[in-house]
C-alpha cells in the first residue's frame, strides 16, 4: 500500500486492513472513524493500490455531500498518486540498480573461476509493464493524459452546489434548480 505520510496509526492500519479483507471477499462494508482521523488517506491509499495489484477488481465510487469536501478528496488523491509515482520510480530505479551489479558479479565470477557458483541476489522489481513504452504508476507528465496509468478521477457534483445565482439558491425544489441555473 503506498501510503503518503511518514506515519501510520494502529486505526488506519485496522481501517484498512477492513478494507482489503472486504476486497479481497468480494463484498459490501461499512466502516467508521472519527474525524481528522485520515480515513480518505487510507482509503484513497488501499484501493488505489489494490486497483494497482488487480486491475479487473473495477471501480472506485467515492461521495461527498459538498463540493469543498470534494475538493478535499481530490487533493489527497494527487497527493496519494503523486506519492505512488515517486515510490514506484524509486523501485524502478533500485532494480536496474540491482541488475547492473548482477551483470558486473557475474562478469567478475566468469574472469575469476568457472567452478565457484555466483550467489544469487535478491531482486526488486518495478511495476509491471502496461506495454513498452508505458509503466503503471501514478501522475507521469511524460506519458499525458490520466497521469500517465489510466488513473483516471471525475467530480461530479449538482447544479444546486456549484450554482452562483441567489435566487435560484435559494429554491427548494431540484428540478428547479436544474432548471433555472
Amino acid at each position: 500500500v503506498y501510503f503518503p505520510y511518514d506515519r501510520i496509526y494502529l486505526e488506519q492500519y485496522q481501517y484498512m486492513r477492513a478494507l482489503k479483507q472486504t476486497l479481497d471477499a468480494g463484498g459490501h462494508c461499512l466502516l467508521e472513524m472519527p474525524t481528522g482521523t485520515g480515513k480518505t488517506a487510507c482509503l484513497l491509499s488501499l484501493i488505489t493500490s489494490y486497483q494497482m495489484a488487480n486491475p479487473n477488481c473495477g471501480k472506485l465510487v467515492y461521495c461527498t455531500r459538498t463540493v469543498p469536501e470534494m475538493n478535499s478528496v481530490m487533493e489527497e488523491l494527487g497527493m496519494v498518486l503523486s506519492y505512488r509515482s515517486e515510490q514506484l520510480q524509486l523501485e524502478q530505479n533500485a532494480a536496474g540498480l540491482l541488475a547492473r551489479n548482477d551483470a558486473v558479479m557475474e562478469d567478475n565470477n566468469n574472469e575469476t573461476s568457472n567452478t565457484t557458483k555466483p550467489q544469487k541476489r535478491k531482486r526488486i522489481y518495478g511495476p509491471k509493464k502496461l506495454d513498452k513504452d508505458r509503466s503503471n504508476m501514478g501522475p507521469n507528465p511524460h506519458h499525458g493524459g490520466a497521469g500517465g496509468n489510466g488513473a483516471l478521477a471525475v467530480c461530479l457534483s449538482s447544479r444546486r452546489n456549484m450554482c452562483i445565482n441567489e435566487r435560484v439558491i435559494r429554491e427548494s425544489d431540484r428540478e428547479t434548480i436544474d432548471e433555472a441555473c
